[in-house]
């Protein structure tokens, strides 16, 4: 898979070099709410996804996809079947399926699967639960799989629940592969939009990726979201956009960006029902826990089941860095402190910064979707957070020119994806 991908890239750096940083500039959109008969920078973005998304690519793209989930399920299969897991009352597995669909049930795998199936316990019951942590657009997506498919009529509830998850997780982190490579075509050209996107591929958090996680959903709509505005189309954006912030609390990061293009665009009359229009996905974020909230009896319990649940007290942000000094005991992958945590986090902010430079409403969003969840008082889980980020793999496919640099991601993508694997389906935490 890692030799077709970069001899595809090898072969189309040579002739898309002049694609690269000049075509960047060019398409700094005018973003306009309705479109317009003056669509000359829309109809070059057309002009270039036709380009960018042959039927040649298309394959290629796909068959790499095949080939390293195969890889990742090998993995998996070999850690669950020769290393020892832990063991408790906590661990559950599938009774079904195998260890090919066992090891996919870990961690928050087992939230989205019961949500999914018998809904939220908040609901439900009518007082604060566990599960008010977990937004609403993912698992309803794998309730409308499980429906279609008739699996939730079944006694098999979980296994349904995982093989929907799986489905819905699959075709959207598909679809991002190809709107990914589409993308960083546009904006770098074809070398490194190969590179990108190999390297969203072997992603250390392809385990997540791939899992019943929201990480594959998000990607996807975020990468809906600068799609749409590489085209002049704010109220798609703003919709893709709303649709995050019900996946995922860090989708609030993509405000900025939205305000950003608001502000560059054209028009002073339309630039206003744009900036209001680009708060709407905060606004629907906000309702959906205040709604949450008022159903269980607390305005704000959403964030007082971070606080008391999940040890994510809102706020503290220099707090989740001093923590490291305090005296506690630091492991490489704790779940309270670990280096891995604050490697990933440092790591991230420096390279949302050089995204910062290249593209603002890029940087913004990436600098945003590391902050928002470091607010929360800690820096546990951050590889995971950070490595859904697609400015990321756009920025390190854009610089990694040298064939030394490419081999050494790889080769450490890979190494930490099947760390990360082995580690996730044998229970033990990673992110």
């Amino acid at each position: 898979m890692i030799i077709l991908l970069f001899s595809a890239a090898q072969h189309e750096n040579c002739l898309g070099r002049n694609l690269t940083r000049p075509y960047a500039s060019s398409l700094r959109p005018t973003v306009t709410l309705f479109p317009s008969s003056r669509r000359s920078t829309a109809d070059h973005a057309a002009t270039l996804t036709t380009a960018a998304l042959n039927r040649r690519r298309v394959v290629l793209i796909v068959v790499a996809f095949a080939l390293s989930r195969l890889l990742l399920v090998a993995t998996g299969v070999a850690a669950n079947t020769l290393l020892p897991a832990n063991e408790g009352e906590e661990f559950t597995h599938l009774l079904d399926g195998g260890p090919a669909l066992d090891m996919w049930y870990r961690w928050d795998a087992g939230f989205y699967a019961t949500i999914a199936t018998y809904g939220y316990d908040w609901w439900n019951e009518g007082h604060p639960a566990d599960d008010m942590a977990f937004l609403p657009l993912y698992p309803l997506a794998v309730r409308a799989v499980m429906s279609i498919t008739g699996c939730g009529y079944t006694p098999y509830l979980s296994t349904c629940a995982t093989v929907s998850g799986l489905v819905v997780s699959n075709a959207a982190l598909l679809a991002a592969t190809l709107l990914l490579f589409n993308l960083t075509y546009g904006t770098f050209g074809p070398g490194a939009a190969w590179r990108a996107l190999t390297l969203l591929l072997v992603s250390p958090a392809s385990i997540f990726l791939s899992g019943v996680y929201t990480e594959a959903t998000f990607l996807l709509l975020s990468l809906i979201v600068f799609s749409a505005l590489e085209r002049n189309r704010f109220g798609p954006a703003v919709l893709a956009a709303a649709l995050a912030c019900l996946t995922r609390s860090v989708g609030i990061a993509l405000v900025p960006a939205l305000l950003w293009h608001a502000w560059r665009s054209s028009g002073e009359g339309g630039r206003v029902i744009r900036l209001g229009l680009a708060l709407v996905p905060g606004l629907v974020f906000a309702a959906y826990i205040l709604g949450a909230g008022l159903w269980v009896g607390d305005p704000l319990a959403y964030f007082h089941t971070y606080e008391t649940t999940w040890e994510r007290p809102a706020g503290g942000f220099i707090g989740a860095f001093t923590a490291y000094f305090s005296g506690e005991a630091v492991s490489w992958f704790g779940w309270r402190l670990s280096w891995l945590d604050l490697l990933a986090t440092l790591g991230f902010l420096a390279l949302a910064l050089l995204v910062l430079r290249r593209r603002v409403a890029w940087g913004l969003y990436a600098l945003g979707a590391i902050i928002v969840p470091v607010l929360s008082g800690t820096l546990v889980a951050m590889p995971r957070f950070g490595l859904v980020v697609f400015p990321f793999y756009v920025e390190a496919g854009a610089r990694a020119t040298r064939i030394w640099q490419q081999i050494l991601l790889i080769a450490l993508s890979l190494a930490l994806m099947a760390l990360f694997t082995a580690r996730f389906v044998t229970w033990r935490w990673i992110a």
